[in-house]
């Protein structure tokens, strides 16, 4: 891509909807984090513009950010992990399980608190991913393990075990067994921060008496407050 075309692929975006403001983009293709933050817009519903959000994040893969940075290495996380959402929306999955497991090796190589990547909804991508491609056995005992190498640990808001246990309960739900779908997201939503505003919509979901576990589940999700508006430990 020109310096040319990425100009005019960020006026594209800046008159979208989303409008974001132009100084996102400075430094233009030669800073890889402009680069990354323009395949973003591109590649958001109603801007549809997937094959050159693809050639921007794929220009990415091999930035090496700052790894002192937290900031820098979060952004280069968030690009690996929407490249990889985007690819299997394409049905490319295996470049995206490699580009997912670029993103948790990245990210788990620092000890930093992201501002809004989750480690834990990281491996959840890698293993929905998996499942879709017919490992469900070893995304399975992925999940069995990070919950048992993070369930003992002393902090309140764990977002491996969230996700974990939400992967159990949701291959749970898959498999008609609704009891023990219900308790595993019991499970996650303890790892979890809930607003004392948010029980009663959960209850009401919980209580469902049916054994529609995939629709119990979906008003559960309905009813959890947006993991990305919560406070982490880890």
């Amino acid at each position: 891509m020109t310096q040319d075309e990425f100009h005019k692929l960020v006026h594209v975006v800046m008159d979208s909807p989303a409008k974001p403001p132009e100084n996102l983009f400075a430094g233009g293709m030669d800073n890889w984090r402009a680069r990354a933050r323009l395949a973003h817009f591109l590649a958001m519903e109603g801007i549809d513009k997937n094959d050159e959000a693809l050639e921007l994040f794929h220009s990415v893969v091999e930035a090496e950010p700052n790894e002192d940075i937290a900031e820098e290495v979060e952004e280069k996380v968030f690009a690996l992990q929407r490249l990889s959402s985007l690819e299997r929306s394409l049905g490319q999955h295996d470049d995206a399980l490699r580009h997912i497991n670029m993103a948790i090796e990245l990210a788990e190589s620092t000890d930093f608190l992201y501002k809004y990547i989750l480690r834990g909804e990281l491996w959840a991508d890698r293993w929905n991913l998996m499942h879709q491609m017919d490992m469900t056995a070893d995304a399975e005992t992925e999940a069995d393990e990070r919950i048992a190498a993070y369930k003992d640990i002393p902090i309140e808001h764990n977002s491996y075990l969230y996700y974990g246990y939400r992967f159990k309960a949701q291959l749970s739900a898959e498999r008609g067994v609704t009891l023990v779908a219900k308790d595993y997201m019991h499970m996650a939503l303890h790892s979890m921060e809930i607003p004392a505003s948010y029980q009663a919509g959960l209850d009401k979901a919980f209580a469902a008496t049916h054994d529609n576990a995939s629709w119990i589940l979906t008003q559960v999700d309905k009813a959890t407050p947006n993991p990305d508006n919560l406070h982490w430990d880890i």
